[in-house]
């Protein structure tokens, strides 16, 4: 069967069977070339031919924990699956539900120019912000700071908080909640299985609820003058022991041991930090947060924070996190509104509001979200603007070092706050920076934590008292968020990312950006646009199974809404990618109810669909949508953007009559999730078709039917077996490495254009770095013992070796040279008995089996003589030998050398007689440089006889 050859337009194989069974799709060449700076990006590389670089890159066994991932040189021959089982699902409450950010960004900008108009300000130099600027503020991350005793809190619940959550955690179910979202929980498989996830969650709830009553937590809420009848679902003292015991009964028969005691113990101990901290909350807690509405987010800085006052343990976010849904920022913190400061410093904002009501409602009149188009240029602006006034400069002529400067001057309180999520799950966190006094000061529990779960994202700061240890934090975030190339970003971060739990799709989260808000936003720059211009939705998924809902009304499960009218887009869940036979569920259009989803499917009733969505894509990453709605017409239309676009042009498309449906109606988004947890990332709103998120094929490639006709020495049958093969790398150590059919490829054939044959010596050069020929052949060819082992990838570094598969191989490494083994099929093909046989394995083709074998590290004295291990290693056998030496018997019987025939003690009388060294093999492919002195040669050392060869007049 058909498969996509991963040299794409530059393949240099030029076997006639390779061709016919191998799609070569001619993506467009990167314009920059070897110059391109986006090598670290990957989609950029999955969609663009460069020289140097395979179309599909070999697979990073690291996947998304690979070390390296910001190397560009390791990049660019690795790609890293994605797996996002540790992201964390970020509590979602629609803290943004009354805020119109696109209006805040208009309304903030009009103030600032129209105040350096009147004030006869001198403008921008060149019109526009500086770029160095926009980049700051695109890349900048928020920094949260607080005291050693809340970092512990922090860490045991595994969740940073804000202060109306914390008022929750007097409710067992509440932090219970918070128990099954700790990470070590959540890798718990039966939490996957709604029967066992629900005895789970009555288990925690009954051993939190226990644990409060023995802790006199109930006597402490009654003193306090807070209600507690939330806390057990009836007034039998005994209610929760005796739920411990029903559900520990079941559980203890379905759940391993260790998952048992890890629920046991992560539940008593967030059941005990959280009556503390309920007791005792963490943050300052100024009265007008609760007012501002701030007490539901977490706060922090949006750059550098010198607020030392909340504490000197520092904590960077990931960038992600600012552009959840329930985040927001202000360009000064919320409580200025309420005391009035933030008019001293910003007159542009006019006089003091008289009313409380009137101060609020301009603290989120003022706020702006990362995720919508134009929050860059609002808050440069305000910016420079605060930075001139500071420096009595009245000009906008004002650089990023001169912001900085203003930033590290004045309070936190008059730099950008950001009001972050109310629960925000560990793996948020980039980078954490501590004193080593405070470091020390933390318990041991905490010690383990820290090490399982920021490895290499912590730093410790030694031998600096607090003044120095502060400068030090600040300067290295400077330099953190000032270094910053966009093009250097592996995964571009832009609109809406959010990470959903599973809800069956009975929740749907609406976004913070409306149809008709983001459409007022391209107005500002489009201003002639018309109404019924065509939407563009574009976001990145992993996995599928989820729904993107457009609706006239905000959804509310909770209510009839009969004039509720939804347009419907669900992507079905990815294929099985370890079936015999492929299977994809239905992705689908249509108008209706998302209620009705079971209906749908059961009844098969579509307004369009399709069962081949994932046919031929790349499905370990993010897989990036596009849905395209014409509302003058009543077209919609779902397909692949990114570079799964360039392998597949399946369209889900269809035509809504507008009394069934009026598209130009539709305001608010929603999303959902299906039967597991769904990472978002990137949803944008567009009014124009964005041309990088379209790759597309060269078109222009010529195109050349023909085949060599050079004609191997022998041929070869095609034969069932043959087409079925796909052979793979010398270094991949499994037996059988057979390609079992997939029927999605040859639907391949349809939307690619017919390889071309043109061209190999240019292609090479252009597309190869033959990094095999820049190493030493190790003189211990297939034999050596050490490119298997665990010195294997330094030996590796410096030495070549035959591949296994020779010129059959169909994922080179770097370190293999690929010679060709003219050899012929063996009448047995993959049946054949003598498949244990080295000699006959090297002497005739098996399809799916390498020429080679590994050679076992036990060679003659291998005790193991199963069918099973001798098919895969071979012992000693010298295939590429046509006599033997006499000291070959000797090599037999002692240990071999680790080293071969490179080994330094070689000469060392003793060390010979308990291991031994080969000879230097001549093979009948000998590539070693010829002596010029021939058998005059003197020269008998193994070095020279490793790399010149002595051939007979």
């Amino acid at each position: 069967l058909s498969h996509v050859c991963p040299f794409g337009r530059y393949c240099i194989n030029q076997e006639q069977l390779h061709w016919e069974k191998s799609i070569h799709i001619p993506r467009l060449l990167c314009p920059d070339g070897d110059k391109c700076k986006k090598l670290t990006q990957e989609d950029h590389l999955n969609s663009f031919t460069h020289p140097k670089i395979r179309d599909i890159r070999l697979r990073c066994k690291h996947a998304d924990k690979c070390r390296d991932r910001r190397d560009s040189q390791h990049l660019s021959r690795y790609r890293h699956a994605l797996t996002f089982e540790d992201s964390g699902v970020v509590c979602y409450c629609n803290l943004n539900q009354k805020i119109d950010f696109v209006q805040n960004q208009k309304d903030n900008i009009a103030h600032v120019t129209t105040y350096i108009e009147k004030n006869k300000w001198k403008s921008l130099p060149s019109g526009s912000i500086p770029e160095e600027i926009i980049d700051w503020i695109r890349t900048v991350q928020p920094v949260h700071r607080c005291s050693p005793a809340i970092f512990e809190s922090i860490i045991l619940h595994g969740h940073i908080m804000g202060r109306e959550y914390m008022e929750h955690l007097k409710k067992p179910k509440f932090v219970a909640n918070c128990v099954l979202e700790h990470s070590r929980i959540r890798r718990i498989k039966r939490l996957q299985i709604k029967t066992y996830a629900e005895h789970i969650r009555n288990y925690v709830t009954a051993l939190i609820t226990l644990n409060y009553e023995e802790n006199n937590f109930l006597h402490f809420l009654s003193r306090a003058g807070i209600g507690i009848e939330s806390l057990s679902n009836n007034n039998e003292p005994e209610s929760s022991s005796a739920t411990i015991q029903k559900e520990e009964a079941f559980l203890t028969r379905n759940v391993p041991p260790a998952d048992m005691n890890a629920i046991r113990e992560k539940a008593v101990e967030i059941a005990k930090a959280s009556m503390k901290l309920f007791e005792d909350p963490a943050g300052i807690g100024y009265a007008p947060d609760r007012d501002l509405g701030t007490n539901k987010h977490v706060f922090s800085i949006l750059g550098p924070h010198l607020g030392t006052y909340y504490g000197n343990v520092v904590i960077v976010f990931k960038r992600e996190i600012l552009h959840h849904p329930d985040a927001n920022f202000s360009l000064q913190a919320a409580t200025s509104y309420a005391s009035g400061r933030t008019y001293k410093f910003r007159p542009w904002l006019g006089s003091v509001p008289i009313s409380k009501n009137e101060q609020i409602e301009l603290f989120h009149k003022s706020k702006l979200h990362a995720s919508v188009p134009g929050y860059e240029d609002a808050t440069a602006l305000e910016l420079i603007a605060m930075t001139s006034r500071y420096y009595e400069k009245k000009s906008m002529k004002i650089d990023l070092q001169k912001i900085l400067k203003r930033w590290c001057d004045v309070d936190s309180h008059e730099v950008i706050e950001a009001h972050l999520p109310q629960l925000i799950p560990l793996d948020y966190i980039d980078h954490i920076y501590m004193t080593e006094e405070i470091f020390n000061s933390l318990n041991a529990n905490t010690h383990k934590a820290m090490k399982a779960v920021f490895e290499h994202h912590f730093t410790i700061v030694k031998n600096k008292n607090e003044k120095e240890y502060n400068a030090f934090v600040i300067d290295e975030l400077i330099k953190k968020f000032g270094q910053r190339d966009l093009h250097l970003i592996s995964r571009p971060i832009q609109g809406i990312i959010m990470t959903i739990g599973s809800t069956n799709l009975i929740d749907h989260f609406v976004l913070p950006l409306t149809i008709s808000q983001a459409f007022a936003q391209y107005q500002i720059t489009h201003p002639r646009a018309s109404p019924n211009i065509t939407v563009y939705i574009y976001w990145q998924i992993m996995n599928g199974d989820m729904m993107l809902t457009l609706s006239n009304q905000q959804i509310n499960p909770n209510k009839n809404q009969p004039d509720l009218k939804c347009l419907i887009c669900y992507i079905a869940p990815k294929p099985a990618s370890n079936d015999l036979y492929y299977h994809e569920q239905v992705s689908y259009l249509n108008s209706g109810h998302p209620s009705q989803h079971a209906s749908f499917i059961t009844d098969s009733k579509y307004a369009a669909r399709s069962t081949a969505f994932y046919v031929g894509c790349n499905t370990d990453d993010l897989m990036t949508f596009c849905l395209e709605i014409e509302r003058s017409t009543g077209k919609v239309t779902l397909s692949h953007a990114g570079p799964n676009s360039i392998y597949n042009h399946e369209n889900i498309f269809c035509q809504f009559p507008k009394l069934n449906l009026d598209l130009t109606q539709l305001e608010f988004i929603h999303v959902s999730a299906g039967t597991r947890t769904i990472p978002i990332r990137n949803l944008i709103v567009r009014f124009e078709k964005q041309n990088d998120l379209h790759p597309t094929i060269d078109t222009k490639f010529k195109n050349i039917t023909s085949i060599s006709s050079t004609k191997p020495s022998f041929k070869r049958q095609v034969t069932k077996d043959n087409v079925e093969t796909e052979t793979l790398s010398s270094f991949a150590t499994i037996d059988d490495q057979l390609k079992k059919p997939s029927d999605t490829l040859t639907l391949l054939k349809n939307v690619v254009i017919d390889p071309v044959k043109q061209g190999f010596s240019d292609a090479k050069a252009f597309f190869f770095v033959d990094y095999s020929a820049t190493l030493k052949s190790c003189p211990d060819s297939i034999y050596c013992l050490i490119q298997f082992s665990d010195d294997g990838p330094d030996h590796n570094s410096n030495y070549s070796h035959p591949c296994r598969f020779a010129d059959q191989c169909r994922q080179p490494e770097e370190h293999l040279t690929h010679e060709p083994h003219p050899v012929p099929d063996c009448q047995f093909g993959k049946g054949c008995k003598q498949l244990n046989d080295p000699i006959h394995r090297s002497k005739y083709h098996h399809p799916g089996w390498p020429y080679f074998l590994i050679p076992c590290y036990d060679q003659k004295r291998c005790p193991n003589k199963s069918n099973q291990h001798r098919i895969k290693y071979s012992h000693g056998e010298r295939v590429f030998e046509t006599k033997r030496t006499a000291d070959t018997q000797d090599y037999d019987q002692q240990k071999p050398c680790r080293h071969g025939i490179r080994c330094r003690d070689i000469g060392d009388a003793q060390h010979c007689k308990m291991f031994s060294h080969p000879p230097v093999i001549q093979q009948r492919n000998d590539q070693r440089i010829r002596c010029r002195w021939g058998t005059r040669c003197h020269d008998q050392t193994s070095h020279h006889q490793a790399k010149y060869s002595h051939p007979e007049a």
